[in-house]
């Protein structure tokens, strides 16, 4: 790994079942937004089995990159890889936690490509991991806040 690798481990603890989960999050690969109830998260573009993202962090910088390689498992897993301002793959598997529950346990793995962040890495690895771990706690609380709304 060069040093500008991370990896980033996070599990939420999401309001639903694995499997319906799963199907809830399968379903919206399909539209435009896949990700509605992420306000940190923002989809730029969505062609085909290729999504364009915009992350953007409390610190006020925002990272632009393409998810692609989608890869599912019907109700156990999602695999993709990402390229741009971060380049990598990401790994979801969705077990089951407390009764009715689902841990979802996201696994990232990038480089971050950014000139800006490989010239400032040295002294800003701290803030940019705090920043991932933000951005990660809020998707978590949104999608369960989410989830509860759509009963």
């Amino acid at each position: 790994m060069s040093d500008r690798s991370y990896e980033f481990r996070s599990v939420w603890d999401v309001a639903e079942p694995p499997e319906r989960l799963w199907h809830t999050l399968e379903q919206f690969l399909e539209q435009d937004d896949p990700l509605p109830w992420w306000d940190a998260v923002r989809v730029t573009a969505h062609h085909g089995e290729e999504i364009d993202l915009v992350a953007r962090s409390v610190f006020g910088y925002r990272l632009r990159f393409t998810v692609y390689d989608l890869e599912l498992e019907p109700t156990s897993a999602m695999r993709f890889r990402s390229r741009g301002d971060l380049e990598g793959s990401a790994a979801l598997s969705f077990e089951p936690g407390r009764p009715g529950r689902t841990d979802l346990t996201i696994d990232w793995r990038v480089d971050a490509t950014a000139p800006w962040m490989r010239r400032s890495e040295r002294v800003l690895r701290p803030v940019f991991v705090l920043a991932h771990d933000l951005v990660m706690r809020s998707g978590e609380r949104r999608l369960n806040r989410w989830l509860q709304q759509r009963g």
